[in-house]
């Protein structure tokens, strides 16, 4: 059963990603195009696969491909306690802040809808894990060979929420594969 959660409340953020006001309205936040906070995280698999997750039809981006885990950094959580957060409430993995691996920090654009996001990096082993995904909130998840990945990104782009796009690309040149795939 879900848990009932309060209202959520989201930092309004400058160019220097303090905060500068608060809302209680997320689709304000892009509707006005306010910089706000969110995370991303990509998880893989021991055994070599990359888990991607359909957003459901009320999430931004709704039936693309994205990332396992994304959503908006609430209150004053830290970054990395909204990727656990959010873990927990797309996917249903319990995971620890200590077990997430920093990549990168992209600043707002549109792609990003106008979020500082912080990409993390998770490795499960799906051994010892399982996934319950909320259904109000992914539609679907699908584990692909990372070669696999990169290439349906390239190949049907549109088929994948523009923060993914951006954020895989990041990832990518991080990992100095950028222009290998």
């Amino acid at each position: 059963m879900k848990e009932k959660r309060i209202e959520s409340y989201y930092p309004i953020v400058g160019l220097d990603d303090e905060i500068r006001g608060w809302t209680c309205n997320k689709k304000y936040l892009h509707d006005s195009k306010q910089m706000h906070r969110a995370v991303h995280v990509f998880i893989e698999t021991f055994g070599g696969g990359f888990i991607l997750q359909r957003k459901g039809p009320n999430s931004e981006n709704a039936n693309t491909w994205s990332s396992a885990v994304s959503g908006h950094v609430e209150g004053n959580e830290t970054y990395e306690a909204a990727a656990v957060r959010e873990t927990k409430e797309e996917l249903g993995l319990n995971i620890d802040e200590a077990d997430l691996e920093e990549v990168c920090k992209i600043s707002p654009c549109e792609s990003t809808g106008n979020e500082f996001v912080l990409l993390f990096t998770y490795l499960m082993d799906p051994s010892k894990e399982e996934m319950r995904p909320d259904p109000e909130e992914v539609t679907a998840i699908r584990r692909l060979p990372f070669k696999d990945m990169v290439l349906s990104v390239d190949n049907h782009t549109d088929e994948y929420s523009p923060a993914f796009v951006l954020l895989l690309d990041k990832f990518l040149e991080v990992q100095g594969v950028k222009g290998e795939s």
